[in-house]
């Protein structure tokens, strides 16, 4: 029998709303949820597409450990195991956790937890996000009544339904204006003004203080000429799902300098759901002991002592928080088939054996956990 499970796409901060088509276990595809308020019926290429990392031909399927080169599958005590006895070798200010702004509220809060338990170093990448104090922040929406639009980056080629509304905004008479480092053409097309910047941080915000100011790119907002965000009506679009989520969550945002200085700074480092050796494979070469849990096989799994399999977003309950700092729900769609467990569960797991109570005992009663810290920031 086939059935529809309504969740949240995975693959931006915009939070679309999605349908995963299922049946026998398997999900066949997806289609737009027609009520969803952020996306209305529409979806972007890349929500068309969310639902085929589930069967990805690299997904991981079992724990693996490193022996002698190569890696073995072993079962999840002896993975976890090996972890915690290598783990109980480092002091707190040798160990990394690395959270992810592709994880759920709920992953990332375990994760957090755990590092405190340890008094580990942790933080999450936003290499291709604005770095913004979203807690101090008032988010603006409202872009398809906006008069005048001022883009610093480029929301129609990575955000594509929000740059569907500058368009249906410019209809209406609305006058764009785009900063960008690069000379694209689907950026003049939809400007009224173009300008190219070699620097993000050259722009006077001060000349556009009655605009709605959209940023979508890699740049500390504080750096910008003349910073007074309370001047300006504001909207900060990240990159990844939860990035916001993980933000609020007091988990360090460290853009590119940042995330590298940290990597090459560790000697015990565990990274989940991120891939920096995709690009810099030298940066985890001093890295004494790696564990990387991932949904699929990455170029920074390739270097780990240790492999975890994690299930993926259409597998698993929780929340992301998106652009807008709403909290949306995913929905567990299937079971995975394979011995992939959630991130929370796994992190939970290891903190056992290392005798650190995270305080939750099921998902329950984390997820309640985490709505109680992040009720007061959104």
């Amino acid at each position: 029998m086939m059935k529809i499970i309504n969740t949240i796409c995975p693959n931006c901060s915009v939070g679309c709303g999605v349908g995963l088509i299922v049946k026998d276990d398997k999900v066949l595809g997806v289609y737009p949820n027609k009520r969803h308020p952020i996306n209305e019926g529409k979806n972007c290429l890349n929500g068309r597409t969310c639902y085929k990392i589930i069967n990805h031909e690299k997904r991981l399927k079992n724990p693996l450990i490193k022996k002698n080169g190569a890696f073995v599958e072993v079962s999840w005590e002896e993975a976890l195991n090996y972890i915690a006895s290598h783990l109980k070798k480092y002091n707190g200010d040798e160990i990394t956790f690395i959270a992810s702004g592709k994880c759920t509220n709920e992953d990332n809060y375990a994760l957090k937890k755990l590092a405190d338990g340890l008094k580990a170093k942790i933080g999450h990448c936003i290499c291709n996000s604005p770095k913004v104090d979203y807690a101090e922040i008032s988010i603006s929406g409202g872009i398809e009544d906006a008069k005048n639009i001022v883009i610093i980056g480029d929301v129609f080629s990575e955000h594509a339904l929000i740059g569907r509304k500058v368009i249906k905004a410019k209809d209406k008479g609305a006058k764009i204006t785009i900063f960008n480092t690069e000379e694209r053409e689907i950026l003049k097309l939809n400007a009224d003004k173009f300008i190219k910047v070699d620097d993000y941080s050259d722009i006077d915000l001060n000349d556009f203080k009655d605009d709605l100011i959209i940023i979508n790119a890699p740049i500390d907002t504080d750096k910008f000429k003349n910073n007074k965000f309370k001047n300006f009506k504001i909207l900060p679009v990240a990159k990844h799902c939860n990035t916001v989520g993980a933000t609020l969550l007091n988990i360090p945002a460290l853009n590119r300098e940042e995330y590298f200085n940290l990597l090459k700074d560790s000697e015990f480092l565990y990274i989940v759901g991120e891939n920096p050796a995709l690009v810099n494979k030298n940066i985890l070469k001093d890295v004494d002991f790696l564990v990387v849990q991932d949904v699929i096989f990455t170029e920074t799994a390739d270097l780990a002592d240790v492999v975890l399999p994690t299930k993926c977003w259409a597998e698993k309950d929780g929340t992301f928080t998106n652009f807008e700092k709403k909290i949306q729900h995913i929905k567990k769609a299937v079971d995975p088939q394979h011995k992939a467990l959630e991130d929370w569960k796994i992190i939970k797991k290891l903190a056992e054996k290392l005798n650190i109570n995270l305080g939750f005992e099921s998902f329950d009663e984390l997820h309640k956990e985490v709505m109680n810290y992040l009720k007061d920031l959104n």
